[in-house]
């Protein structure tokens, strides 16, 4: 597996695609345990790459719609990617109601409040399982949330390697423009380059 830099070009020297990143906040029962992706963000921030970030931990479904809409406001248009890190299955990320119960949030929820207002936008979904859905759902969620792509997993994904796969695309996403060929010059390269982590957790990208 080969992490190359992603290519040097004027887009990408000249505006930096900042990372807002929602992650639930108890990965474990136990309190005690503590884990949480964010050293990857940090490491993309103080990398030569310097990718800005916002990472919010987050419990409850009120807590998430609220950081939703946040991201979706014009005035973190420099965070055009939204990286989810939670536990997931089949079309559903799981988080807590307001009374501490596990719920399993379909993600038809969060692209209904996504409506229209993900233009130049990328979605990841660092979840097992999420987008092992039919593909006519992803291509409907880009047309209707008009973000330019939807990635994630369609397997049950171990730890430590979606971490890894998670921190090489976020830094491909750096060498290219949002648009239909710079996404697919970065899907061709994550796929080749990691092509082992790529099928073992069947991982999926969505482009408009």
């Amino acid at each position: 597996m080969t992490f190359d830099q992603p290519p040097k070009g004027r887009f990408n020297l000249r505006r930096k695609k900042g990372i807002f990143c929602l992650e639930i906040g108890e990965w474990f029962d136990s309190l005690k345990e503590v884990c949480t992706v964010e050293p990857i963000l940090k490491l993309l921030k103080n990398s030569e790459l310097k990718v800005p970030y916002i990472h919010r931990d987050i419990s409850t479904e009120s807590e998430f719609c609220y950081y939703i809409k946040k991201w979706s406001q014009s005035k973190h248009k420099d965070y055009p990617i939204l990286y989810l890190a939670f536990h997931g299955t089949s079309g559903s990320i799981c988080i807590f109601n307001n009374d501490g119960k596990r719920l399993d949030y379909d993600i038809d929820n969060i692209f209904d409040k996504l409506k229209d207002k993900c233009k130049n936008r990328v979605i990841h979904i660092g979840s097992c399982s999420v987008l092992d859905i039919h593909g006519n759902k992803i291509r409907n969620y880009l047309k209707d949330s008009k973000a330019t792509a939807i990635s994630g997993y369609k397997n049950d994904i171990n730890w430590i390697n979606s971490t890894v796969l998670d921190l090489y695309y976020l830094s491909q996403l750096q060498g290219n423009s949002f648009t239909k060929s710079g996404l697919n010059a970065v899907k061709k390269r994550v796929l080749s380059n990691a092509s082992k982590f790529c099928k073992e957790m069947n991982f999926c990208i969505k482009i408009k």
